[in-house]
């Protein structure tokens, strides 16, 4: 979602969290200088991505110089061991932020040691060794940027969500299926331990035929939904039937939903408030059908407080709850995405079996340390190495398809099939 520059160029972002990344990478210095074969890759050495007699490090191009780039890609890429920031993709020599203020692509270039380049095309035709690409960049240009990935045959870390319309995301997941290199969408919640544990509750039949699933996700975030000035998150652009919340939030939830039920969703009927002032939705409820089975979702942006507060002390943090019913019966992961000992995984059977997983951890926005798991598995990918891929281009797929019929069903005020 766009934020005059939140993800992307003048005018990208997608994913929220975190206070003052700029300021985060104003204090992250590089890693490069104190990492060898990192600097030495750099350097020209090594088109393989080898430094002879050191390990090999992951060549990763990033296409996108906004806010969530600045504030979290870069400085963890940078701090990254297994990784080396080879080049920045960025149309705008001064990218803008209506949240933070951003670093100019000259003094990117000069932290990160890196060239910039205003075009994917041109990166690609510039014969720069590469193993994958992280897109952070404004919805809109999703599509065009992973095909062309795809293409040139590069591992792909893609912001969420996927796309905001479904003939791309289509023709993403075919692009996708079709190649040999790994593409990942950045639900970083789906990396999370307790996703695999919840699959394989589901996939052994624990639970029995998924029936239903109740899924709620209320965050203290009306601070940027509410707010005119951040128009990526707020106002429509292409052939979106809306903006908000949904696409800026309820796509963490849904991704984790359909990754972990294995649902396909066949139609919506939806209802959003909106703000007044910024026109984008702070609050969704929802009825998705899945074949025999269904979705109930409810999403707010109105809880009291700010999950990204400066005074930490005091930060809000965002409550998620699903449950998913079968036949045999049912698993929950719910709790307070800020304090990880409020909640964790059960499952319960009708048969009167029980497990209980402390710990709740949902999106892992730190703005700290190497990057979040998805990171690693993308690292993964890019050396060769076995990888969990924990929202596919299916998942993404399924994630556009449900929210653009939930946006369509808002509008018309009748159910909508997917498309």
């Amino acid at each position: 979602l766009e934020v005059a520059s939140a993800k992307g160029g003048a005018t990208g972002g997608d994913t929220i969290l975190g206070d003052e990344p700029a300021a985060e990478a104003k204090r992250s210095a590089p890693s490069i200088a104190s990492n060898p074969a990192k600097r030495r890759c750099l350097e020209g050495g090594g088109d393989d991505g080898f430094v002879s007699g050191e390990q090999r490090v992951a060549r990763i191009g990033v296409c996108g110089a906004g806010w969530w780039s600045q504030g979290w890609h870069l400085p963890h890429l940078s701090r990254n061991r297994r990784a080396v920031i080879v080049a920045v993709v960025e149309p705008n020599a001064a990218p803008r932020s209506a949240i933070s203020a951003l670093e100019s692509t000259h003094d990117l270039s000069q932290r990160y040691r890196v060239p910039i380049f205003d075009s994917v095309d041109a990166l690609l035709s510039a014969g720069i060794p590469l193993d994958g690409l992280l897109v952070c960049t404004p919805h809109a240009t999703h599509a065009h940027i992973g095909l062309k990935a795809l293409a040139a045959g590069l591992h792909v870390l893609m912001e969420k969500p996927m796309t905001t319309a479904v003939s791309e995301a289509l023709s993403l997941a075919a692009a996708a299926a079709a190649a040999p290199t790994a593409f990942m969408v950045n639900n970083t919640a789906n990396w999370r331990p307790a996703v695999s544990k919840a699959s394989d509750m589901v996939a052994s039949g624990a639970i029995g035929e998924v029936q239903h699933v109740a899924c709620a996700m209320h965050c203290p975030l009306l601070w940027l939904f509410d707010d005119p000035a951040n128009e990526g998150w707020t106002k429509p652009t292409g052939t979106m039937a809306g903006n908000g919340f949904g696409w800026g939030q309820l796509s963490h939830l849904l991704a984790w939903v359909f990754k972990v039920t294995r649902l396909v969703p066949s139609s919506a009927y939806a209802h959003m408030a909106l703000s007044a002032a910024s026109g984008g939705d702070i609050a969704d409820s929802a009825v998705i059908t899945c074949g025999a089975a269904s979705i109930s979702i409810s999403g707010s942006a109105m809880v009291p407080g700010n999950a990204h507060s400066d005074d930490t002390a005091h930060s809000v943090g965002k409550h998620i709850s699903v449950r998913v019913f079968g036949t045999a019966g049912m698993i929950s992961y719910e709790g307070d995405d800020q304090r990880p000992a409020s909640g964790g995984l059960q499952l319960r059977t009708r048969s009167g079996q029980a497990e209980v997983h402390e710990g709740f951890y949902f999106e892992n926005y730190n703005v700290e340390g190497e990057g979040p798991e998805s990171m690693g598995a993308f690292i993964s990918a890019c050396l060769g190495e076995s990888h969990f891929n924990g929202a596919d281009a299916d998942v993404g797929l399924r994630t556009v398809r449900a929210l653009d019929a939930m946006y369509r069903s808002s509008r018309s005020g009748a159910p909508e099939d997917v498309l």
